[in-house]
């Protein structure tokens, strides 16, 4: 357990400094932006107590409105993310979970992994830039912003676990 919780320290550090130094200084054709640091989420254990999974999106949120700029807006979100996680995991993780059990391709397949990490992400990011907007006055920039980030967020997850970039294993 302790090298599991070193390793989420390092991930945690990791994808603070990623998306506070690159991927916030990134605007892809002017609005798509990275949201990297829900792969933090995506790979805490499916055992892990959910109190403790709050607590660890609470301060991944606060981490990054710190950094950002946006005090409360990250933190909210990512409480509401780690809130559904368990939900999703219910949905998508085999049902032999294993002790330390780390979502990834190996352990629920390319296909299951991808819709579990899709939906997190896509939930992640769609409450964001709504709560950020906070109008619907331009759908259409809303929609491209959602869009654009989603597909960009997912692929760098898609990219980390297809090199193998699974800091939480053993």
């Amino acid at each position: 357990m302790k090298k599991i919780s070193l390793r989420l320290v390092l991930l945690f550090i990791l994808l603070v400094l990623l998306q506070i130094g690159l991927f916030d200084n990134i605007r892809l054709f002017g609005f798509a932006t990275p949201l990297l640091y829900i792969y933090f989420l995506i790979k805490l254990p499916i055992n892990m107590n959910r109190n403790i999974v709050l607590v660890l999106s609470a301060l991944l949120g606060f981490t990054i409105d710190i950094f950002g700029g946006a005090l409360g807006l990250n933190m909210t979100v990512m409480i509401l993310v780690g809130f559904l996680r368990y939900y999703l995991l219910k949905l998508f993780a085999p049902k032999d979970v294993f002790d330390e059990y780390l979502p990834s391709f190996n352990t629920f397949g390319k296909f299951y992994f991808i819709r579990y990490a899709g939906i997190m992400t896509l939930t992640q990011i769609f409450l964001i830039f709504t709560i950020e907007s906070f109008s619907l006055f331009n759908p259409v920039l809303l929609f491209l912003r959602i869009a654009g980030s989603f597909t960009l967020t997912i692929l760098l997850i898609f990219a980390f676990e297809s090199v193998n970039f699974d800091v939480l294993k053993k």
